[in-house]
């Protein structure tokens, strides 16, 4: 792996090369050329981050796939090691050795290419030891390898924990992809078996969740786009995430099909058949296969969030929307009798990931801190433009 630099006039260089890690789990670090190393990959370990999220079957791999034909930005295909790590069920993992150890252990980490030595040689060279530290130069690490000078993931399950991952990557900008529930429903009962109403539950818990987190982040941090806009104009969307983002808009966003493909693992390519076609507007799909009855239930629990996001008119018939909410309820409660284990996990997770935020190590004026991450790129800056003041 081949890691780059920024120079101050925003070319890239090659500065320092990895051996991917042997079979036997060793590997060893090139020589790096002197100075120009160090400043351009601090600054792109505490670039600030880019988080892609949204329900399951939203869009948010076509939204991932286009960033990442940026040619400043890396947005890796759900690595959730950078969620799941420091977000842990032990809220004491405050170590980057044990991290990193905990990531290469990770049941999704062996579909990624990360080098691990040159990952902890680097945060020996510049002193990161707690574990979101060790997340930043992980996924740094593969923005590097691209010559880019920004990193992000996408990640469906972030939108669950974006207030967490807010105060673990205090710099972080969190762009949230929605799309019509009944749509994103009926898309997961046909790619991951879940009943209707199950996935008209997740959709709404999600989009609770998330524009709750988001709503207190600012207009700076959190930005909602919805699918259904960026199939039917890519371009004015992908501007607009641009101008969120403080990047220039590329024409290569708008080429993003050619090389999408390839972009996301080769097991979950049949889950994205369209993926390398340009963009273009779909037909409604929710009136599915399902009972009309478990249609209009499942539509019905998501009848508040549809209507507020302008998807679907305020439903007539009090007494009738009632009765369907309870049949929606009432099929959920049947479908737990093989959901229990994910419901449960999902629980424990949750308790994690906010007992991980209280207790590691991420208190307000600590290094991850926006306090400290802002001092520390004011400090870069300012090296960068006085290279002679040490």
């Amino acid at each position: 792996m081949t890691g780059v630099s920024i120079d101050n006039n925003g070319r890239t260089a090659a500065t320092v090369a990895f051996v991917p890690e042997s079979e036997h789990g060793t590997g060893r670090r090139l020589e790096r050329q002197p100075d120009p190393r160090l400043p351009g990959l601090e600054a792109v370990v505490w670039a600030s981050p880019i988080f892609v999220v949204g329900c399951p079957r939203s869009g948010t791999t076509l939204v991932q796939t286009m960033l990442d034909s940026h040619p400043r930005i890396c947005v890796t295909y759900e690595s959730d090691f950078l969620v799941d790590i420091p977000l842990g069920l032990r809220s004491s993992l405050a170590n980057a050795a044990q991290a990193l150890r905990s990531a290469v252990a990770h049941p999704n980490f062996r579909t990624h290419d990360f080098d691990v030595a040159g990952v902890r040689a680097v945060c020996r060279e510049l002193g990161i030891i707690d574990s979101a530290g060790a997340m930043r130069v992980l996924a740094a690490s593969q923005a590097l390898a691209q010559g880019k000078s920004r990193w992000g993931n996408k990640t469906p399950k972030a939108l669950l924990h974006l207030a967490e991952l807010a105060v673990v990557y205090p710099d972080a900008q969190f762009i949230h992809v929605i799309r019509d529930g009944r749509e994103a429903a009926s898309s997961q009962t046909r790619v991951s078996g879940r009943s209707l109403v199950e996935g008209a539950l997740l959709w709404r818990t999600g989009l609770r969740t998330g524009r709750r987190a988001g709503s207190r982040l600012g207009p700076n941090r959190y930005l909602e786009v919805r699918l259904e806009e960026v199939l039917a104009s890519p371009e004015a969307q992908l501007r607009r995430m641009c101008a969120f983002l403080g990047e220039d808009f590329a024409p290569s966003m708008l080429q993003f099909h050619k090389g999408a493909r390839q972009r996301i693992p080769a097991s979950d390519l049949g889950i994205h058949p369209r993926l390398g076609e340009p963009p273009q507007p779909v037909s409604s799909s929710h009136e599915d296969a399902a009972p009309k009855l478990v249609q209009r239930a499942a539509a019905a629990l998501m009848d508040k969030e549809l209507v507020e996001l302008g998807y679907a008119r305020a439903p007539s018939g009090r007494s009738r929307r009632i009765v369907r909410i309870i049949v929606g309820y009432a099929l959920f409660i049947f479908s737990l009798r093989r959901s229990l284990p994910d419901l449960f996990r999902h629980l424990a997770r949750c308790q994690g990931a906010r007992r991980a935020v209280r207790h590691g190590g991420y208190e307000p004026g600590g290094p991850h801190s926006q306090g400290g991450i802002m001092a520390r790129q004011v400090a870069m800056s300012a090296s960068i433009e006085a290279p002679g003041v040490p």
